[in-house]
């Protein structure tokens, strides 16, 4: 504010011109090596921990990107810092019921002068704590197993979907007895209408393999005897019977036609599914999750972060349908207690997709799927406490980090670090199984196996049926 002085003897005014508020940015620009207390979690490839040497109590900083930050603010500011574990083990946020947890609630309680361990900027945080300016932005992504090859077991029965088998049966089974109504309901054919020999040659010769083999001498077809020649057309074998009226060669025409149709597209499909190599649905979007716990797999992320809330506290969308399927018993500790369970069961683990990456790479990335979609785009800054008066030098010494490239190369060091764990082949995403079309195999045809297995049974049923029936009849006549 300016503030008007005196007159001097040569008689001009003078003026005095200061400020009530200092200037923060200048006044921290030395913490003349004082040292500050640090809450993080070991979270590489942010801030990694070790223990102190000689098996003392405590952590002290290792490597990471938030540790290099963190280290050159120190170098640069002139301060030193000790670290701490927050006692729960969380990241932490603000509670319903007002309690502050993990790092977050280190910082508000004055434990701690601030906090970083990729820590994403929340408002709900920013309620109780004062968040620099962003230096790292990511976003979340659903890691699974790699897709795994589908069973061959039922591949017979692959090509079409459980109601069109059913539709298929129901008619098969149901022209029988409509088409022996229609012969009750029909009028007796004119014996008298003149025949030519050669028509008549062919129709006796039919007649005889009919009656030799099916009816024995009878003239009456039965519902059975109809149905099972419905059935020989539908697996492609010759039908048998000779329609004379012509109600009946329209029936058995549009049959014929219907099964050719099925068996073109059945034969055709079958083919595609055991020649070509068939693999699991991967997990590509929030909106392939249901389906997926529908078939076994459980959804988790880590317990205690801002991940957690953004689907707890959703009130609609596909946010809300996500946190409908998570449950606390699928909640990890961390992202290596995640990626080991994907190893070790069926799991879709929610996370960072940085830290996800790097945790792959070091476990073998072909083993791991990383859905095709990422979603809540975050920043991460350093969390102070309220009225943090150092807190403006932090975001310009930030800002010059950030435009001079420093936080982009420390980013490729973490990820140079774990590629040079494992060879270049090894990190290359890839399905597991050969992809190439190969022979048929005994795996292919578990299902017609089956299906042989399941008549002769059912034949050895029904012979030990009818010995023990005829018995009974014998015995009781």
């Amino acid at each position: 504010m300016r503030v008007r002085g005196w007159r001097g003897k040569d008689k001009h005014q003078y003026t005095f011109t200061t400020s009530w508020v200092p200037n923060l940015i200048n006044q921290y620009r030395s913490f003349d090596g004082r040292t500050l207390k640090v809450s993080a979690n070991d979270n590489w490839p942010f801030f990694g921990l070790k223990s102190l040497p000689g098996g003392a109590a405590g952590d002290v900083p290792d490597i990471g990107i938030d540790v290099q930050i963190i280290n050159t603010l120190g170098l640069y500011l002139n301060f030193t810092y000790e670290v701490r574990r927050p006692s729960d083990g969380k990241w932490g946020n603000l509670l319903d019921n007002g309690t502050i947890t993990g790092m977050i609630g280190d910082v508000a309680n004055r434990v701690a002068h601030l906090a970083i361990s990729q820590i994403t900027i929340t408002r709900k945080r920013e309620r109780v704590i004062d968040f620099s300016a962003p230096y790292f932005f990511d976003s979340l992504t659903v890691v699974s197993r790699t897709p795994q090859l589908r069973s061959r077991a039922l591949a017979a029965f692959s090509p079409f979907t459980a109601q069109v088998w059913l539709c298929i049966g129901l008619f098969t089974l149901g022209l029988g007895p409509l088409t022996r109504l229609f012969t009750w309901l029909a009028p007796p054919p004119d014996s008298h209408r003149p025949v030519s020999s050669q028509e008549g040659m062919v129709m006796s010769h039919q007649r005889e393999v009919v009656f030799n083999i099916y009816i024995k001498g009878s003239t009456t077809r039965g519902v059975s005897e109809f149905s099972f020649h419905f059935f020989r057309s539908l697996v492609v074998q010759s039908n048998l019977l000779y329609p004379r009226p012509w109600y009946l060669r329209f029936l058995f025409v549009s049959w014929y036609l219907f099964c050719f149709y099925v068996y073109a597209l059945y034969s055709g499909t079958l083919i595609a599914v055991l020649a070509v190599p068939s693999y699991e649905t991967p997990v590509d979007s929030l909106w392939d999750l249901p389906a997926a716990v529908a078939q076994g797999f459980s959804v988790g992320l880590i317990e205690g972060t801002s991940d957690l809330y953004i689907f707890q506290e959703a009130k609609s969308g596909v946010y809300q349908e996500v946190w409908k399927l998570l449950d606390y018993t699928n909640f990890v500790r961390n992202a290596d207690h995640g990626f080991d369970k994907i190893t070790q069961e069926k799991y879709l683990f929610i996370n960072i997709q940085m830290n996800s990456e790097l945790s792959a790479i070091q476990r073998g990335r072909q083993r791991f799927y990383f859905a095709q979609q990422t979603f809540y785009p975050q920043g991460y800054g350093i969390a102070c406490f309220s009225g943090a008066p150092f807190l403006p030098k932090f975001n310009q010494m930030l800002m010059r980090m950030l435009s001079s490239g420093l936080i982009s190369h420390w980013k490729n060091i973490e990820l140079a670090r774990a590629y040079s764990s494992y060879s270049a082949s090894s990190s290359t995403p890839t399905l597991t199984g050969n992809r190439k079309p190969g022979a048929i195999t005994l795996e292919h045809l578990q299902a017609a196996f089956f299906v042989l297995v399941l008549g002769f049974l059912t034949a050895v049923i029904s012979l030990v049926g009818e010995v023990a029936w005829t018995a009974w009849s014998k015995s009781c006549w």
